[in-house]
């Protein structure tokens, strides 16, 4: 009896330790910082190609996705996608999302400072001023 038992157990040690180091590898993979979606590809279309409507729609697709993912939105996709909405003359969203960045990486916060108080002092793309706001509001 005892003779038997042995043999089960030398023949499942390999498999159960085979199985152990791998589930011990796969949980020690190291997880990416940031979801970077199609952020090279909008990057591609906007610099490169110059294709606005291929550039927005990946910005788009990148930081819904790392945010419907619980994922990390990659450094400079919320400035990019504040830049593609100022272009298409949605100021307060682009001041939004200028914002968004800035909180997401504090580093980039004088620069994204910078861009909101332009937007706010500057005309839109679209050659109107912003509303002026009454002093202390």
């Amino acid at each position: 009896m005892i003779a038997g038992r042995r043999r089960t157990v030398t023949r499942w040690l390999p498999v159960t330790v085979a199985f152990a180091c791998g589930a011990v590898i796969a949980g020690c993979a190291p997880r990416p910082l940031y979801d970077w979606g199609r952020y090279e590809d909008s990057l591609q279309a906007s610099y490169v190609s110059h294709d606005d409507a291929r550039a927005w729609s990946s910005l788009e697709t990148t930081i819904t996705s790392a945010q419907r993912t619980g994922h990390r939105i990659p450094p400079g996709a919320c400035a990019e996608y504040g830049f593609a909405l100022y272009k298409r003359g949605d100021r307060e969203r682009a001041i939004e999302y200028f914002g968004r960045e800035a909180q997401l990486f504090p580093e980039s916060k004088p620069l994204m400072d910078k861009l909101i108080a332009k937007l706010r002092e500057s005309p839109s793309p679209d050659g109107q001023r912003p509303p002026t706001e009454a002093p202390g509001q």
